[in-house]
């Protein structure tokens, strides 16, 4: 009997050596994603900026009639970028916590509780919420865009406000969910 024991222990040992190998694989993956995440966030964050610092180009052309309407939709779609960076960065950020391996010490002390996340649900509300603020920026500086460009709003535009109710409606029902279950 006992060494019927050590031979399923020893091959149990054997077994766990790929997984210990595949395991570790994983990881380095995220570790790529988190990183090309959090890349592309970085540039869209230089986008966001040269998109800022443009804006101020249509002040500095006095006499034009819509440099201050120019000026508010460009900054319109810098608030936009910088948006979308950050929900890039949370993502990144989420990855990171959600797949760590160590313990809940090895986080930063000042990290606030929204960003501790245990679950992939958690991860999708928060980036949900990030997501729907985005949507609602992009769609207002589109209108802006349209209206200054004297273009009228066709069936096809209502297409994005749709969709933010739509995932507005299921990011209700989820937490009510969430909320109902606890």
């Amino acid at each position: 009997m006992s060494s019927g024991i050590r031979i399923w222990h020893a091959g149990q040992q054997s077994n766990s050596t790929p997984m210990k190998t595949l395991f570790n694989l994983l990881t380095i993956v995220i570790i790529v994603i988190v990183v090309f995440v959090f890349a592309a966030g970085i540039f869209i964050t230089g986008l966001g900026i040269y998109d800022f610092t443009h804006a101020f180009h249509f002040f500095d052309e006095s006499g034009e009639h819509g440099s201050v309407q120019y000026a508010t939709l460009s900054l319109l779609k810098a608030v936009d970028l910088f948006l979308l960076a950050i929900v890039l960065f949370v993502f990144s950020f989420g990855l990171m916590v959600l797949f760590n391996n160590k313990t809940d010490q090895a986080l930063p002390h000042n990290l606030p509780g929204w960003l501790k996340v245990k679950n992939f649900v958690e991860l999708k509300v928060i980036l949900w919420e990030a997501v729907l603020t985005t949507l609602v920026i992009s769609y207002l500086a589109y209108l802006a865009e349209l209206r200054l460009e004297a273009k009228p709003i066709t069936f096809q535009d209502l297409t994005v406000p749709g969709a933010i109710l739509l995932i507005a409606v299921s990011l209700f029902f989820l937490k009510k969910g969430e909320h109902g279950g606890h």
